[in-house]
């Protein structure tokens, strides 16, 4: 497999299809790396590319600096210091932090290991491309490896601590996605075999909650507080917590007031799919008419919740071929992002990729397309006034669109980051960069 024999990280096969699918593709587990072949592809890149290496801090000090003498006639107390012209950005991330937006990365911290295969490259990659880390194994409660609650009375922080020391060491933004999330293979065995009354079960959540967000209080900026509430319709037993406990809801209140207790000044998301745009092919109006209106009415309530998570797990096949049928999806796009905003919420993009599995076309064809539709996303976000967009996963083979598990819309074909099986930039990437400039052009004087 490339990787040590006794690496703690090598892939369990016999895993669920639910842990490919959702929890190890979610959260990238798909540690089987080395196993997946990469692709020989000449990447053609447009003329007059940024580099894509950051240039080194200068060094403003000066060793020739003349000394002052007695005869030395002051300064005027009145006189300014002239400043220098501001760098103009050049790559991706620099053009992020003029924009004011939190460009993420979403993946595990195991890959960030010294002892992990990706580690020499992942790294200075992640650095040099992103400003915000959103992990999402290391903080579910069930992993293959280290979960987070092994049993009612105990957690690992194993990877959880090493996960906040890079945030901190590397001055990044971190979310965790999530502390709740109801689908089956974030429910320990402890838990979905138990027998609890409905006050024990609040009593677990709330010190799950309680627990995780105190400990890391400052240290980790973000939380998806309550994650895909109602599950996913085409499976059974992914609401855990909304099938068991009160359907008013107000599990949920307390969810958002208990991580506000414990970091006030943590951000809350509620996070979910099938809310993002009408046309969108998994977009459920009657899900959307939930959310919308359970956001509503605790802002209403005084609340602490600050966001909603826009999934955004696209498919060209589904929605974008011919390429023509964009312009009004972008437009119900930036309408939905409007409506949601208007609640008094901000709109993350949280989980974004754009599978390309199923699309008989020629490499450079479908890669062009690709980066056509994440630049008409990107920029239909800016122009929402939207601060946060995550990339899934952030290169192909390590996506969780990257396994069999769900064909027609999954597979080796998936290809549906902005970078390749090495790390290497696609038009996608190229397409982001556009539109990061075109609207930093505007905004400049």
């Amino acid at each position: 497999m490339g990787r040590h024999s006794q690496s703690k990280w090598a892939m369990n096969k016999n895993l669920s299809r639910r842990y490919f699918l959702k929890l190890i593709a979610r959260t990238s587990v798909g540690l089987f790396l080395s196993a997946c072949g990469l692709k020989d592809v000449d990447l053609s890149k447009p003329t007059q590319t940024p580099s894509l290496t950051l240039s080194p801090t200068s060094n403003p000090t000066s060793t020739n600096t003349p000394q002052p003498t007695e005869t030395a006639t002051p300064l005027p107390t009145n006189t300014s210091t002239p400043t220098a012209t501001p760098k103009p950005p050049e790559i991706l991330l620099e053009f992020a932090e003029a924009l004011g937006i939190k460009f993420g990365g979403g993946t595990a911290i195991g890959y960030f290991q010294s002892w992990q295969p990706e580690y020499s490259k992942m790294v200075p990659f992640f650095l040099q491309n992103f400003n915000l880390f959103e992990n999402g194994w290391d903080g579910l409660w069930v992993n293959p490896h280290e979960p987070l609650r092994p049993s009612e009375d105990k957690f690992d922080f194993s990877m959880m601590d090493k996960y906040a020391d890079f945030l901190q060491k590397n001055r990044l933004r971190g979310r965790v996605n999530s502390l709740v999330w109801g689908t089956k293979a974030n429910v320990p065995d402890w838990l979905l075999k138990g027998t609890f009354s409905e006050n024990e079960l609040l009593e677990i959540l709330e010190k799950h909650i309680d627990t995780v967000v105190s400990r890391y209080r400052g240290k980790i900026q973000e939380y998806v507080a309550v994650n895909e509430i109602l599950g996913t319709p085409w499976e059974s037993g992914n609401r855990f917590w909304y099938d068991r406990l009160d359907k008013k809801l107000q599990w949920v209140r307390n969810c958002f007031l208990w991580a506000h207790e414990a970091d006030p000044d943590a951000l809350l998301l509620l996070n979910d799919f099938g809310i993002e745009f009408p046309g969108f092919y998994i977009y459920d109006p009657k899900r959307d008419e939930f959310v919308y209106n359970l956001i509503r009415t605790l802002k209403e309530e005084g609340v602490p919740i600050h966001g909603v998570g826009f999934q955004m797990h696209l498919n060209t096949v589904k929605n974008f071929v011919p390429f023509s049928n964009t312009p009004p999806l972008m437009d119900a796009l930036y309408k939905q992002i409007q409506k949601y905003q208007t609640l008094g919420v901000e709109v993350y993009f949280t989980e974004l990729d754009v599978g390309l599995s199923g699309l008989k076309m020629p490499t450079d064809e479908r890669f062009n397309l690709q980066g056509q539709i994440y630049g008409s996303v990107l920029d239909t976000a800016l122009s929402a006034e939207i601060k946060s967009i995550t990339i899934f996963n952030l290169i192909d083979r390590l996506s969780w669109l990257e396994t069999p598990e769900n064909p027609p819309y999954s597979g080796k074909d998936a290809d549906p980051c902005p970078w390749d099986d090495n790390y290497q930039p696609k038009p996608a990437y190229f397409a982001i960069l556009d539109v990061m400039k075109k609207h930093y052009q505007q905004r400049i004087p």
